[in-house]
């Protein structure tokens, strides 16, 4: 789960429970055949309908063996032939040759290609038969372009400034194609046919709600993009991967990465922005979630493109559509900043918005994550403008709002130069403790994140969160405690600290952070006068955990400080060691220590090592550590873990 999900649902518990289950696609096909229907779209006979249900169940249990996966794919696309038009036009029977395409033999995906082109027409506007055109061209798009990339991703550098010469890259020599050379021709052909008939329909395609998507994904691989922010990833769905640790997407990607394509491609992708950008009707584009999605992506696309071409339609979306020159405020800021401040409940949001004090762009969400997407692509001196025209003296009023606030993170997180973020910082300082009481924390997190990056106003994000904190003299040892839980001190019962507690995800982030900041002392000696069974508690918790990583790993973390951790949870490594969370907080700490200091720690777990083996995790914990070769020879594990 996000960040930002997390965050909603700590701030409405009921979230949770009142969200519906997704639904189970299996489970819902094997009811349709119980009540004799099968499947929606075109008919399929019963005998077609079942053959595919076990397909898809063979699919979900996993097949591990690659020559097994293989012949399931070319036993069930053989079975498609002479009727592929009907079965993609039935929900069931889309959905199982949308799985297996990328697994398809040269010979089955070409046969597609054959089928699929004389109908374009019709089934890109099609709800079942769009996604397997879309996955056709993914495919052979993916095939048309292997033999291209060389192991070096096109990565666009934060450093790199409007009028910046790119680095000179190494030459590295392609990889060889695992297709013959006539596929590989093919598929790039097949591509550039399905690009060129969406760019030919563009102007009915926009508007429909399946084509759209047909776009988008010319859009990708024209450009070359892997994943697009807060995309993730499609598993193998036969290969079943079980892990035990489970770390969470990152919310939002930081920087685009893209696959090498053929000059051809990125032509078609200048062309798709040009079209575009003429229509009459451009600047009324981003306030429709349809069309708002498609020009997300254009944006991404564009930017591996032509960087003076992404600057142009940035300044059009701006100047035309976000903040246009006719557009004039209502209502007078500074007074709306005061209703603006903290119990901004949907009703209010929505009267501020309406009342005339902030940009159009902020009336429509659809405009909203466009223009997060343009803050993500934006250089330095487009990002000035969007900041000055959309973003200045408004931000306290953003920053509190439900749905603004995630805009303001974004701008945050695209900060790249220092002149930037101090202005930004000076107008948020003062508003640390309405952010908290308004549970907008996520902006919290952006701050201190920036704050890091830039490596500037750090001392006074820490005396402002204090200040937000109600931090004082008395109680400064336990400011750790109070970022960690998001509190004030008034709301923390100090005499609980040895208990279990819930710690805040935002709050875990942002002490990472100050840990990781140049004069990290506060934080630092906040944790040091803690108690023994209160740094437990923390280390022991899957969010507070990670404070161990910051700590053992901080830059300017002194050593001294390291030697005092390890020293102070003295007896206590065991317990550690026995949980999940606890364990890997150990590992943390042991990397980190000398070897006489892993040498104390391994005898005080190898002074009952039976202990260990009652958890899962002890167990590993055993094994990685090679407790067993401690305690049968410990001058040859002692050269083992020397320097380790």
């Amino acid at each position: 789960m996000s960040e930002e999900v997390q965050n909603e649902v700590q701030s409405d518990p009921n979230k949770r429970k009142n969200k519906k289950k997704p639904k189970n696609f299996l489970k819902n096909a094997k009811k349709y055949a119980k009540k004799g229907q099968w499947g929606r779209g075109t008919k399929m006979s019963e005998e077609l309908y079942q053959y595919f249900l076990g397909i898809l169940d063979a699919m979900k249990t996993g097949i591990e063996d690659e020559d097994q996966r293989q012949s399931l794919v070319n036993n069930v696309l053989d079975r498609t032939k002479g009727e592929e038009l009907n079965i993609i036009g039935n929900q069931l029977g889309c959905r199982v040759v949308e799985l297996l395409l990328p697994y398809s033999s040269p010979e089955d995906l070409e046969r597609y290609f054959e089928v699929l082109h004389p109908e374009l027409r019709r089934l890109c506007s099609d709800n079942f038969t769009s996604h397997v055109v879309e996955t056709v061209l993914r495919v052979a798009s993916e095939r048309a372009t292997d033999h291209l990339q060389t192991g070096e991703t096109n990565e666009e550098s934060d450093e790199e400034s409007d009028n910046e010469v790119p680095k000179k890259k190494i030459k590295l020599e392609p990889k060889q194609s695992k297709y013959s050379d006539g596929h590989v021709k093919n598929c790039y052909e097949f591509a550039l046919k399905i690009c060129k008939y969406a760019l030919n329909n563009l102007e009915d395609f926009v508007w429909d709600n399946y084509a759209n998507h047909i776009l988008r994904s010319a859009l990708k691989c024209l450009s070359g993009i892997t994943l697009l922010p807060n995309e993730k990833p499609k598993a193998n769905m036969f290969v079943i991967e079980k892990t035990d640790k489970q770390t969470p997407p990152s919310p939002f990607i930081k920087k685009m990465v893209y696959k090498n394509v053929p000059d051809d491609y990125k032509e078609l992708v200048t062309e798709f922005a040009r079209r575009l950008s003429v229509w009459p009707q451009f600047k009324d584009l981003p306030y429709q979630n349809l069309t708002s999605g498609l020009l997300q992506v254009l944006l991404y696309a564009i930017k591996n493109v032509d960087k003076n071409l992404t600057r142009d339609l940035l300044k059009q979306l701006l100047n035309e559509s976000f903040a246009p020159d006719n557009w004039v405020s209502n209502g007078n800021d500074t007074d709306d900043k005061k209703e603006a401040k903290v119990d901004l409940d949907e009703e209010n949001q929505e009267s501020i918005v309406k009342s005339g004090s902030l940009p159009p762009v902020f009336e429509s969400e659809p405009a909203v994550r466009l223009l997060e997407a343009a803050l993500l692509v934006a250089k330095k001196k487009m990002y000035t403008q969007i900041y000055a025209k959309c973003f200045i003296n408004r931000l306290e009023q953003l920053a509190c709002m439900p749905m603004l606030n995630y805009t303001v993170q974004r701008l945050f997180d695209n900060c790249q130069i220092k002149e930037e973020l101090e202005p930004m910082f000076d107008e948020l300082s003062n508003k640390f403790a309405d952010l908290l009481a308004c549970g907008n924390t996520g902006v919290l997190v952006s701050i201190a994140k920036a704050c890091l990056r830039v490596k500037a106003r750090q001392a006074q994000f820490v005396n402002s969160l204090e200040s937000a904190l109600k931090v004082t003299p008395d109680n400064q040892k336990y400011f750790p405690v109070f970022v960690l839980r998001l509190l004030p001190s008034d709301r923390v019962e100090v005499s609980k600290l040895d208990k279990e507690y819930f710690i805040n995800v935002h709050g875990s982030v942002i002490l990472q952070s100050i840990l990781d900041y140049q004069r990290p002392a506060k934080a630092v000696n906040g944790l040091l006068e803690l108690t023994p069974e209160q740094l437990l508690v923390i280390f022991s918790d899957a969010k507070g955990s990670h404070i161990a990583d910051a700590f053992c790993k901080g830059q300017f973390v002194g050593v001294k400080a390291r030697d005092k951790m390890i020293w102070k949870l003295k007896g206590y490594y065991q317990t550690l060691a026995l949980s999940q969370h606890g364990s890997r907080a150990l590992e943390r700490i042991f990397e980190a220590a000398s070897l006489e200091q892993k040498v104390k720690i391994m005898t005080e777990l190898a002074d009952k090592s039976n202990l260990l083996n009652s958890t899962k995790f002890g167990r590993l914990i055993a094994v990685k550590l090679d407790v067993e070769g401690f305690k049968k020879a410990q001058k040859q594990w002692e050269q083992k873990f020397k320097g380790k």
